[in-house]
């Protein structure tokens, strides 16, 4: 099926980065040969004639060019800086592989000194850190430990990326204790799935080790950081095209990532051609989530291709995947068109994915009309819904500080039909807010 499916989207991607780079190397050439840089540049470029062939220039006479000037740490620094982020970037990236592992530390130095003249000087001073630390891990970890604490969260990546270039089985297992404590709990779980981010991003962005990949995650617990690091490496296989991962996924021997890749080439598909993305996956239903399936449902709502969309809701096969559709087409119609939203509301199975689903189009109704809250969940639920009452009672309790009189008309009214403590737990609320 998936064979079958790559022929229908062979997508043909063309890049202007080679051109980007090109230009940006010819500017700094020519700056470099104004008369403050002419005679320290003469030398590296004695034989070359940019005026004439430009585009001749041997990459080793730039890369000799930046590394004389990089040589003094504090007036590349300077110089550095006063370029534009795009050529300063370049410049810097260019001259690092001429420097020596002193030299590298010099720069990391006198970039960090230059943090409060200069908010690009921490970014700089990370790509230098990330150098280190692919060339000698333990110096780039020894410069991160004497960092302040808000610099060391900042540039932790940068050494978690520079040494799983050079070492990543060394580096995932110095992420796995790097951030725990002498009692054995993280002291920070967000900036250690961090750590795990940017050196999975390195792992298959830059090695394109997928195998590798695999066995990362299989050695992670947490659910969520699982799922993450699955749709990370999901997306980078997808990032050469649909066609191209679909023959990665077949080359693998693992079947980690066969779901999220399926449901990157979906996304990637349906922004192109919603109605083909869509008899796709119901034809490799299987082999896709719920977050896939959801897509889907999000292009074919925005297109307002709603024929599509209720064939393509009625064509899938699992209750899961029909709710994860009719959950994503309430929230986008809940604004526009309220009624349609709440139909679709309805024909979620699940009371639970229903509830929440609601409180979604809710969110996107907002709170310009009170009316329009309450009569969005009258075209949900039947009154004597079991799963109505925690649905009121949550639209209520956000709209007592937006509009406590229509808040207090309603409950009076009986049209809430909550329970005696319900109601109870609002007027507490209500009578601790200010009255107007």
């Amino acid at each position: 099926m998936r064979l079958a499916g790559k022929i229908a989207f062979f997508i043909l991607t063309l890049t202007s980065l080679g051109f980007c780079v090109a230009f940006l190397m010819e500017e700094i050439w020519r700056q470099a040969k104004e008369p403050a840089a002419r005679e320290d540049a003469a030398t590296a470029v004695s034989k070359v004639d940019v005026a004439s062939a430009p585009a001749v220039v041997p990459a080793a006479a730039w890369q000799d060019l930046l590394g004389r000037e990089a040589a003094d740490e504090v007036d590349f620094a300077d110089r550095v800086l006063r370029e534009g982020d795009r050529k300063g970037g370049l410049m810097l990236e260019l001259a690092l592989e001429e420097l020596s592992a002193e030299q590298l530390e010099e720069h990391f130095m006198e970039l960090m000194a230059r943090d409060l003249d200069d908010h690009r000087a921490v970014d700089y001073a990370g790509r230098v850190l990330q150098e280190i630390a692919e060339r000698s891990p333990g110096l780039g970890v020894a410069l991160l430990g004497a960092l302040t604490p808000a610099e060391k969260a900042l540039l932790v990546p940068a050494v978690a990326r520079g040494w799983t270039r050079s070492d990543p089985a060394g580096a995932f297992a110095w992420i796995e204790t790097a951030w725990v404590g002498e009692e054995g709990a993280y002291i920070d779980r967000a900036l250690q799935n961090d750590l795990y981010a940017s050196a999975m991003d390195s792992l298959v962005g830059e090695l394109r080790q997928y195998e590798a990949a695999a066995s990362v995650l299989a050695g992670i617990v947490d659910p969520d950081l699982r799922a993450q690091l699955r749709d990370l490496v999901a997306r980078r296989i997808v990032r050469d095209g649909p066609e191209s991962a679909l023959d990665r996924l077949a080359e693998l021997d693992t079947g980690e990532f066969d779901a999220s890749v399926m449901d990157a080439v979906a996304e990637q598909w349906a922004a192109r051609d919603g109605l083909g993305a869509a008899d796709w996956v119901l034809q490799n239903e299987a082999e896709m989530s719920p977050t896939g399936v959801r897509s889907i449902a999000k292009h074919l709502a925005l297109v307002a291709e709603d024929e599509a969309l209720a064939g393509f809701h009625e064509g899938l096969a699992e209750g899961l995947k029909r709710d994860s559709v009719a959950s994503e087409v309430a929230r986008l119609k809940a604004r526009r068109e309220p009624w349609v939203s709440a139909e679709w509301a309805r024909a979620i199975e699940s009371p639970a994915t229903r509830q929440r689903a609601v409180l979604d189009a809710l969110y996107e109704i907002g709170y310009e009309d009170f009316g329009s809250s309450v009569g969005y969940i009258d075209a949900v639920y039947e009154l004597e819904d079991a799963e109505r009452a925690p649905v009121v009672f949550s639209t209520l309790k956000g709209w007592l500080a937006v509009d406590l009189d229509a808040v207090a008309g309603y409950l009076g009214s009986g049209s809430a039909n909550l329970s005696a403590s319900l109601s109870e737990e609002l007027l507490r609320e209500m009578e601790q807010l200010p009255q107007g």
